[in-house]
């Protein structure tokens, strides 16, 4: 062999080398990026999706987790400093009324006498519908986030998810959910669990949870009211696009048009930051802080958590309860309001043996109060909602506030009473319900 053969051999393998440790330090970074705190986990979960959709993941499975050794920097999670905790969802900025009411708050107007609000030492959990405008939803974190200077706590509710007739977004729902989480890793806004409070007596978890829904909420005994479902005017069913994986099959007559599978894909994202949770309880399970948990969804984990459920603690549901003029509505809302597999996750973080001090849920989506306890986990919804449901039909408070959810300095922020039909107790009345 010639020498300048030689030469160009030894040239050839010296770059392949040099290209192969270049890749794996890549990967390496990748993966070291999941735990840096200005990292968003919620992106890299979503980057899995093809893992998901060809069935090698399972949500109720819980995915190997490295367990910490003693004295290790565990800031990538914690927010020590936090003090108190605050909730609101369904914002709706693209309403101008909506951001108006919001920036003014935020910059201290006249709105804000008599407000307890979060300020530089606190976090704000925001359970998803901002806008379905990324520009809008740009605006409105910048708001929260300058304005108040807390942490913001997001994760998207389905009105993000649509991209049909959106400026330069006429793809798929997923695809723009991927561009919002990016979003929210450039604005400092927080989309995986962080330990709050860790510095004071009464610390607690905030997890955000991607969720959608399946039909699994359905009222039983109210199929007659859904017979035109599949014609139902619900507005994701035009604007959201989503992959053909998750089609479903048009002998489904009875949840024609509600993704396949769509809910346990997104479930399966917060595996992660779940077995990281999972595994703080059990070390820390005999030492003597007491830590509570915060999850939030945008979706409905229950049935209870419906706006026409009346009785917390029942498992039945009593069709007298749609005494009002649109059983419907209600009725068709059920299908698409949240899917029982999320109370299911909630409810898989902690065992009796490994249990928070207290357990929170917060929600949106529904725009109808409520605050009630069902076996042990407290759920909240504290919705801005639309500007007509709040002073026409006064289906939700005209004074909303952000919640004060938590203060880690004393705990769980009791509710000054139990909120199951806001609209029935202190609103509008049953004629105003939909």
């Amino acid at each position: 062999m010639r020498k300048g053969s030689i030469l160009r051999w030894i040239g050839v393998l010296l770059l392949s080398c040099i290209q192969t440790g270049f890749a794996l330090l890549v990967t390496r970074r990748q993966t070291l990026q999941y735990k840096n705190p200005s990292s968003s986990s919620r992106y890299y979960r979503f980057s899995r999706r093809a893992m998901v959709q060809n069935g090698s993941s399972d949500n109720t499975e819980d995915e190997p987790v490295e367990e910490e050794e003693e004295g290790e920097d565990r800031s990538a999670s914690y927010m020590g400093y936090v003090r108190r905790v605050f909730a609101i969802s369904d914002l709706h900025t693209d309403d101008a009324s909506n951001f108006q009411w919001l920036k003014d708050i935020c910059s201290g107007g006249t709105l804000v006498e008599d407000m307890d609000l979060p300020g530089e030492d606190d976090a704000l959990i925001v359970a998803g519908d901002i806008s379905h405008d990324m520009g809008r939803l740009r605006e409105t974190l910048q708001v929260l986030k300058e304005g108040l200077k807390c942490e913001v706590f997001f994760v998207s509710g389905n009105h993000e998810a649509w991209t049909v007739r959106e400026p330069g977004l006429d793809g798929c729902s997923i695809a723009k959910l991927e561009a919002i989480d990016q979003l929210c890793h450039e604005l400092g806004i927080v989309t995986n669990a962080k330990l709050l409070g860790s510095t004071h007596d009464f610390p607690v978890w905030v997890l955000p949870m991607n969720s959608w829904y399946d039909g699994s909420l359905a009222l039983p005994g109210c199929e007659k009211h859904c017979e035109d479902f599949p014609n139902w005017p619900w507005v994701d069913f035009v604007r959201c696009k989503w992959p053909e994986d998750f089609s479903r099959s048009r002998k489904d007559t009875a949840n024609l048009r509600i993704p396949f599978k769509l809910v346990e894909y997104f479930l399966d994202q917060n595996n992660a930051d779940i077995s990281l949770i999972k595994s703080y309880f059990r070390r820390n399970n005999l030492k003597t802080k007491a830590t509570g948990l915060i999850s939030f969804t945008h979706f409905l984990p229950n049935q209870q958590s419906l706006p026409d459920w009346c009785e917390p603690k029942s498992n039945e549901f009593c069709e007298g309860w749609f005494d009002h003029g649109a059983p419907g509505v209600s009725s068709k809302f059920a299908k698409v309001a949240g899917s029982s597999l999320i109370d299911k996750q909630i409810r898989s973080i902690c065992t009796d043996d490994h249990k928070p001090l207290d357990q929170l849920h917060v929600f949106g989506h529904s725009h109808r109060p409520k605050d009630f306890i069902k076996d042990k986990i407290r759920y909240i919804h504290n919705p801005l909602g639309k500007p007509r449901e709040r002073e026409d039909m006064r289906m939700i408070s005209q004074n909303v506030q952000f919640k004060k959810v938590w203060d880690t300095s004393t705990g769980e922020v009791p509710a000054e009473k139990q909120i199951i039909r806001y609209w029935e107790e202190n609103g509008g009345g049953r004629r105003a319900v939909w």
